[in-house]
């Protein structure tokens, strides 16, 4: 029963200090904390989108983060978005994203047989256990193969 009380008040005291620390922030802070949050929200939406490679969604994702920086004054933050958008200006080109596609199918192509040669002497060693924990592995890296070829035909 003590040790719950101590465990009580330990938390209690850090929750204590945890409010009080963030009410003692800079108002500075507390906005570059939000907007880094904030942030972070729309890089893992862009994350999650079907075409997140291709150069325009770069694009609309650096100037959004430039409204951002601009509406905070971060000068530093516009000078390194300015350059990335002129990056993506010069380089980025739609016509390289097939042959990444082409090299992840490969990959996933070599892992495939790498597992197919795992399992192989899993059932040669004759353990069960370690046959079914090979083949689960084959089975992820073929679902992984036929995504990457599906990306690959999109």
């Amino acid at each position: 029963m003590i040790i719950s009380g101590c465990r009580e008040y330990v938390e209690l005291s850090f929750i204590n200090i945890h409010i009080l620390r963030i009410t003692s922030m800079k108002p500075q802070y507390i906005r570059v904390t939000l907007l880094a949050g904030l942030l972070s929200s729309f890089i893992v939406s862009d994350a999650m989108a079907d075409n997140y490679g291709r150069c325009e969604y770069k694009r609309r994702h650096l100037e959004h983060q430039l409204e951002y920086a601009q509406a905070y004054n971060n000068i530093h933050r516009m000078a390194g978005l300015q350059r990335a958008l002129r990056h993506i200006d010069e380089y980025c080109t739609d016509g390289r994203l097939p042959e990444q596609k082409d090299i992840k199918v490969a990959e996933k192509q070599r892992k495939v047989a790498k597992r197919q040669q795992e399992l192989e002497q899993a059932r040669a060693s004759g353990k069960p256990r370690k046959i079914a924990d090979k083949q689960k592995n084959l089975d992820e890296a073929r679902d992984e193969l036929a995504k990457a070829r599906l990306e690959l035909n999109r």
